[in-house]
Order: structure tokens, then sequence, then C-alpha cells
């Protein structure tokens, strides 16, 4: 407002001895200053005024578009989560620069997990739980699954060791006997390495999978189609719709037990058609005598 009183005088005034060069009479003089002043002033008014509507224009199309995408989000997603997700955003402390600097995070993963399975694959570094026993718990139909089984602790298989017995692994098992008793079909084949053969030890694997109700079947190497012998990956697929898979980093020494490099959910449909084909082709070349 200061800087228009500013312009709107200087301007008046410039009229003002611009019409005395010209030795009009003082009315005159006096009553175009006011006329220029005035034009001036009410020319910053409108240009204040359109500016103020284009904001409010944008404001008003990134508002539609806003609510055109959460539309859309709520038809796919259902409404009630998104609804908490804003509710709870917008109820923040603003005082609490930590948890909505987490908050962010966990948002942007979140919108960054959507992005890949938009585009048929997401990934994760490291491995993530949620994602494996989320998957587990929103199944309708099947999970089918194969597990690469070693009884030495360090070559980078789910099945080496204990993992069936950790916090995870009893989890996983928990979250699967949730899905046969809602009739999900679940069926695990376990993929022996050479060294798995001590009978009793296996036993041990296959108890907990079989008391809850999930089928399985071992193959060993030699029955693995010869194709197939160097092409070999841990997968589960989820409703014949998504397929989850992890891959191991490796290591230098025969004794250190390589990490879980990444994981991956793909969904794209070629891909999760070309690893449902895979499972059933080893589901097949199962013995039947070793069926669980």
């Amino acid at each position: 407002m200061f800087i228009k009183i500013v312009v709107t005088a200087v301007t008046g005034g410039l009229a003002y001895l611009l019409t005395g060069i010209a030795d009009q009479p003082e009315i005159w003089r006096i009553t175009l200053a006011v006329f220029v002043a005035g034009v001036a002033l009410m020319v910053q008014f409108l240009i204040d005024v359109a500016d103020r509507s284009r904001a409010v224009i944008e404001s008003v199309t990134t508002i539609s578009e806003a609510a055109a995408h959460l539309a859309g989000a709520q038809d796919r997603l259902g409404g009630d989560s998104l609804v908490r997700l804003v509710e709870s955003a917008g109820r923040m402390d603003p005082a609490g620069a930590l948890p909505r600097l987490f908050a962010r995070r966990q948002i942007g993963d979140l919108a960054n997990l959507l992005d890949g399975l938009r585009s048929g694959r997401a990934e994760h570094e490291g491995e993530d739980p949620d994602w494996l026993l989320g998957l587990t718990e929103s199944a309708s139909s099947s999970i089918d699954a194969t597990s690469m089984t070693s009884f030495d602790r360090h070559r980078g298989f789910v099945d080496e060791g204990e993992f069936w017995e950790s916090d995870l692994g009893l989890r996983y098992l928990d979250r699967q006997r949730q899905a046969i008793e809602r009739g999900v079909r679940v069926r695990r084949l376990f993929l022996l390495t050479e060294d798995a053969t001590d009978v009793d030890q296996l036993g041990k694997l296959l108890e907990p999978h079989q008391r809850i109700g999930v089928e399985t079947r071992v193959l060993r190497p030699e029955n693995v189609y010869f194709l197939h012998q160097s092409d070999l990956e841990d997968f589960i697929v989820f409703d014949q719709q998504i397929s989850y898979e992890f891959h191991t980093a490796h290591t230098l020494k025969k004794n250190v037990t390589p990490l879980i490099a990444n994981v991956a959910l793909v969904v794209d449909r070629r891909l999760v058609e070309k690893r449902r084909h895979r499972f059933e082709e080893l589901w097949d070349a199962a013995k039947p005598r070793e069926d669980g």
C-alpha cells in the first residue's frame, strides 16, 4: 500500500509540473494532477486484482487436480485409509520437526512403491518384511513359493540355518496359517542343494509347514530340467498377480553368509506369467512320493 501511495503521489506531481509548462490555469493543473493520480492508483489496483485472480485460479486448478487424483485413488484403494492419511498428516504437531521429516520419508517411500507397482516393478534396498507379511495377509486365492534350500549356513538361501525359527520366519508361518484358514491355497516347493541329504533335517524343515496345511514338495537337483539348472531363483507368486523376489549380495569368503541386497515386487503380467509357468514346471517335476 505504501508503494501505491508513493507511485500515485509521484504521478500526480509530475502531471501538475507538466501542466505548469503549458501555462494552464491553477484549477486545471490541480484537476488534471488529481485525475492522473487517480488513474495511476486505479491501474495499480487492477494489476493487483489481476495477480490475485490468477493466483486464485491456479489454486483452484491445483485443488481440482488434487481432488480428481484423490477421487481416483479412493476408487482403487478405498477411501477410509486415504482420508485417515490426510487427516492424520493435517493434525501433526507443527513443532515436531523430526516426526514430520520421518512421516514425509515414509510417505515418499509409499509413493515410490505405488509408482513401482504402476510401472510393473517396485524395489526396496535390503529386506522388507512388511511387503512379505502384507502380501501374505492380502492374498485371497493362492500363494506359490519356491525355497532354495541348503543345510549349509553360508549359501545365502532363505531356508538355510534357522530361518523358520526366527521372528520373521515364525510371523510368516503364522500369516500363512491364517491365509489357509480363509481358503487360500499355499504351496511351497523346496529346491534342495546336493548337500541337503540329511533325512532328519529335511523332516524338521517340512514339519511346521505341513502342520499348518501348506502343500509341500521337494525337488532334488537331478530332477530339475537341465535348462533350468543355472537359472533358479527364489520367488513367491501371490494370487498369480504379484511376484515377490529377493536377491542376495555376493561375498568373497565361503564362511560369510550373504545379505539380502534387495527385494522386488513384480506386477508386469508377462513376467508374473513367466514365474507362474516356471513354478508349475518345477512343481510337476517334484516326485509324487515326496509330496507333503
